[in-house]
């Protein structure tokens, strides 16, 4: 913490922050391995220190409303700078607090290198895409390494934007590989970031479990209305999400839902009756989890994949998916879930999924899978229909067997 606070210090929230908000309006931050305990002032305090910001201009944003409001929020204040939360801008923006969850946390970076395929099949799009003298945006780069893919498929210059604490390893990168003069690290989220110039080329690997999940709708439609030329080329420049309706395995289901036989087990093990939790489940909206996608190659497949979503980023309009699918029946079987997995176009000749059969164990993604709480057993032949929505009334994704 600064030795003294005035009106004149100029403070800003270090970019690496995970915030958890409970029914009391108070606020945990989690950084660093560390838990900050806030009152009802925590959000308000770390959105007023969201850019370098005098302490005297944001004290001006809270209107005190009496003693107790005003001690609130500067005591607040007063436990950020002490938790290193609140920094001068240049610390601010270097601090590095790697956490056990975020983007700026190691252990991420490590699966993602290690996932060979991902990184090998985004260095071949690069060098596909990427002509002498382009410029390019890196938006999400992470350690840095698609940056430096660039740079070296001839890029004249390339921005690379990266929020998480993540960003030095990625400063320490460009200068070990010699291209700490063509890269360019923007610290910050991209929807906040402008460039000096439009790009040729946007790169950008933020496709997440849940495919949307990290936002490339978002980011991608802003990037082409702030920084690409009209003409700008894409790495990946298309997306599909396909489904596998399938009949996930006892020993799954028993792990992640109420059973007769899980309700016999607890009754057994504790002499308590969980049926109303069971009921509770039944009336659930929808349940799901993930697992690595070959975890469920053995699983039984009731018909081939359906296209779920296709989208091709040069021409993103839509920010939501409604697609409504009728279904034949392959096989015989229980229908009880919904495996959703991806396939990337990340060049002219290059793509890179995660269907089962093709991701292999050092694939970093987990495929969601949806279960239905009313099992349908189906026939070859049978015709049931699926619904899938991403940002339908700003909901994530759903999978719903409709009939």
């Amino acid at each position: 913490m600064q030795s003294t606070l005035t009106h004149n210090t100029i403070l800003q929230r270090v970019p690496n922050l995970h915030v958890q908000i409970e029914s009391s309006n108070h606020v945990h931050i989690l950084m660093g391995g560390k838990s900050i305990l806030l009152g009802p002032q925590g959000l308000a305090v770390l959105e007023a220190f969201a850019h370098p910001t005098s302490l005297g201009e944001a004290l001006k944003i809270f209107q005190a409303r009496g003693a107790q409001h005003w001690m609130d929020v500067t005591s607040t204040i007063v436990t950020l700078c002490r938790a290193g939360v609140l920094r001068d801008p240049a610390q601010a923006q270097s601090a590095i607090a790697p956490d056990a969850a975020g983007f700026g946390s190691v252990p991420i970076h490590v699966a993602m290198l290690n996932d060979r395929r991902r990184t090998a099949s985004f260095l071949a799009g690069i060098a596909e895409v990427v002509r002498p003298g382009d410029v390019v945006v890196d938006i999400g780069t992470g350690t840095g390494i698609l940056a430096v893919a660039a740079a070296r498929a001839g890029a004249a210059h390339v921005y690379a934007i990266e929020a998480s604490a993540i960003s030095e390893v990625a400063r320490a990168v460009f200068e070990g590989s010699g291209m700490a003069d063509r890269i360019t690290l923007l610290g910050g989220w991209s929807t906040e970031v402008d460039l000096p110039k439009r790009a040729d080329v946007l790169v950008s690997e933020i496709i997440g479990n849940d495919p949307w999940g990290e936002r490339v709708l978002q980011v991608t439609q802003d990037a082409k209305k702030r920084m690409l030329k009209p003409s700008a080329r894409f790495v990946p420049s298309r997306i599909h999400v396909f489904g596998l309706p399938v009949s996930v395995p006892h020993g799954e289901l028993m792990k992640r839902t109420v059973t007769a036989e899980t309700l016999d087990h607890w009754q057994a093990w504790y002499d308590v009756d969980f049926s109303p939790l069971a009921e509770m489940a039944r009336h659930a909206v929808h349940a799901q989890f993930s697992l690595k996608p070959h975890l469920a190659r053995e699983w039984k497949r009731l018909s081939e994949p359906v296209l779920l979503a296709e989208v091709e980023f040069n021409t993103l309009r839509d920010l939501t998916i409604d697609q409504t699918s009728s279904v034949t029946a392959a096989a015989a079987g229980e229908l009880n879930g919904w495996l959703v997995y991806f396939e990337l176009t990340v060049g002219p000749t290059t793509t890179l999924s995660t269907h089962p059969d093709l991701a292999d164990e050092s694939n970093h993604w987990r495929s969601p899978v949806f279960l239905f709480g009313e099992p349908l057993s189906v026939q070859p032949g049978d015709l049931f229909v699926i619904q899938y929505q991403w940002g339908v009334m700003g909901r994530q994704s759903e999978v719903r067997l409709v009939s």
